[in-house]
């Protein structure tokens, strides 16, 4: 049976997760948003590897506190600076899978203003490793994106 594709960017989350030999099995992982595009979706993903997933929401009682105890943290809150250094601490890896606008970033051209989640800044120093916003989880959608529609043009014309 044919189910489809997977939506693109947990998708992407979970080639990036591969591609640098991040093992999930056993990890403790969380995913902060719970839309039925990204978190939903991301967390079965990490369940489907073996990770423990905890989904956490704006009715979370104390984000931070269940975040500093992953292993792997995706956010797709999309909420701009909402990800700080107390949500983090040595060892994880954050995939920041959100979109932003962030007014400061923008120079006097006009140029930059995207940004995740995640005060990038002050997360970067602590953790393993983090994905920027632009030019993290966004190029590897696209990518899987492009897999998807050269997958179904060949299952059409084979």
């Amino acid at each position: 049976d044919d189910l489809g594709y997977a939506p693109c960017t947990p998708a992407a989350c979970m080639e990036i997760l591969d591609h640098y030999g991040i093992d999930c099995k056993g990890k403790k992982a969380v995913v902060i948003g719970r839309s039925l595009v990204v978190g939903k979706p991301a967390a079965m993903m990490l369940m489907k590897k073996n990770a423990t997933v905890t989904i956490c929401h704006t009715k979370t009682v104390d984000t931070a506190a269940v975040c500093r105890e992953a292993d792997i943290i995706i956010s797709a809150a999309g909420v701009l600076k909402s990800l700080t250094k107390d949500y983090v601490r040595e060892g994880q890896v954050v995939i920041d899978v959100s979109m932003n606008w962030d007014a400061e970033k923008v120079t006097a051209k006009g140029v930059g203003g995207m940004s995740g989640d995640a005060v990038y800044a002050e997360v970067e120093p602590i953790v393993d490793a983090i994905t920027p916003v632009p030019g993290g989880v966004g190029s590897v959608t696209t990518s899987v994106l492009v897999g998807h529609v050269v997958g179904a043009a060949m299952r059409k014309y084979a």
